[in-house]
């Protein structure tokens, strides 16, 4: 076998994934082989994502069961709070409708209504944010 075929076969095997070439023709037999490491290929480094907490973390008013929410206590009547609007504990912040009872939500911490976080008539899952306060 010609030194130029060997040559192209040892490239051809280092090019690939194979680890064991074996070639037999008029003018002659060869075995290459190669060893293969189990080290999976290097990949990019993931950048971290780093949690960076609000500069003022804002208080929560949660849903306390599944229902309907509405912000007030009759259709034609104005919400109970809206954003800018100052709530003590245990004030009346909404309604939540479940099964076919209207149950008052109050607020279980003071502070200034940031955020409305849900609409009149939205339905609304236990433990889903309503409404966001700021001190």
């Amino acid at each position: 076998m010609e030194i130029d075929r060997i040559k192209k076969l040892i490239k051809l095997l280092n090019d690939s994934d194979l680890s064991h070439l074996e070639v037999e023709d008029k003018s002659g037999h060869i075995v290459l082989e190669k060893q293969i490491s189990n080290v999976p290929p290097a990949t990019a480094p993931v950048e971290a994502k780093t949690f960076e907490p609000e500069k003022t973390a804002k208080k929560v008013i949660k849903a306390p069961f599944v229902g309907t929410f509405y912000t007030s206590e009759q259709p034609d009547k104005a919400p109970l709070v809206k954003a800018g609007d100052k709530v003590e504990k245990d004030q009346v912040v909404g309604i939540i409708e479940a099964m076919k009872m209207m149950n008052e939500i109050k607020s279980d911490l003071s502070g200034t209504i940031d955020k409305v976080l849900v609409t009149n008539g939205d339905a609304v899952e236990y433990d889903q944010p309503l409404f966001t306060l700021k001190d």
